[in-house]
């Protein structure tokens, strides 16, 4: 397993700064979270290559903009906001795409199998092919607009849009709060390729909890050898980035 830090905490610094950042405390991989991409240079993935090049990080993921469509005529800002992402995830050599449903929960069930169709099947999946991207659908949070929180959700949801490639990026801080992480483990734990690792509400792991503990051992004993992504709160300070890392080198080298 591979330690990673989601670079979404620093979306408020510019990308230069953002990476180097994320190396100054002690990361040799990064997760680009396109919120740290501003709206203005939403298409320069030239510059975020150059800067992480220059920081020396490595890119083991990225994170789709996501929009929760709510009505069939922001399908095509879906499209554009996942099209965008792999360009960019392309041009960081990121192999892999993190992306939520892009459906909100309220969206009618016939209504959101033909979104799913339009934005994944007629657009999305095509492209990431084209790049050589594969993508990772991810469990959400109970708060999310978004549809896909349990197995029911996203079973609905991989039902339309997986071919047989569709991964997994199982998000614990989700999980716990959803209280879905036995259930989504034991129906995806083979197909899991990304981990947001967070405990509720998203803050840092800083020592070791029975549920970290339980989550690892049986993430390894499905074969698992993919990124930890540490995905924190925007509050969380440097110190306890530092020890959360400190806590999750030592627990991996352990596995």
């Amino acid at each position: 397993m591979k330690l990673s830090l989601s670079n979404g905490i620093f979306s408020k610094l510019g990308i230069s700064e953002n990476f180097a950042t994320v190396k100054q405390l002690g990361f040799e991989n990064v997760e680009f979270n396109m919120k740290a991409v501003k709206k203005e240079h939403d298409t320069d993935v030239y510059r975020e290559q150059k800067a992480l090049v220059a920081s020396g990080l490595k890119c083991l993921t990225l994170h789709s903009a996501s929009l929760h469509v709510k009505d069939q005529i922001e399908v095509h800002q879906a499209v554009y906001f996942g099209k965008i992402s792999l360009e960019c995830a392309h041009a960081l050599g990121a192999p892999l795409m993190t992306v939520h449903s892009n459906i909100a929960k309220k969206l009618p069930p016939n209504l959101r199998k033909k979104c799913l169709t339009e934005i994944f099947n007629d657009e999305i999946n095509p492209f990431a092919k084209k790049l050589g991207i594969k993508l990772a659908l991810e469990n959400l949070s109970y708060t999310s607009t978004g549809f896909g929180k349990d197995v029911e959700g996203l079973e609905e949801v991989l039902s339309v849009i997986d071919d047989g490639t569709m991964g997994i990026t199982f998000d614990l801080c989700h999980a716990l709060e959803t209280k879905e992480t036995e259930r989504l483990l034991e129906k995806y734990g083979r197909r899991v390729c990304n981990v947001h690792m967070a405990g509720k509400s998203h803050e840092a792991f800083i020592e070791p909890k029975p549920e970290l503990a339980s989550f690892l051992s049986k993430l390894h004993g499905y074969g698992y050898t993919g990124p930890i992504t540490l995905e924190l709160s925007h509050n969380t300070s440097f110190e306890e980035i530092a020890k959360c890392k400190t806590l999750f080198d030592r627990l991996l080298i352990d596995l």
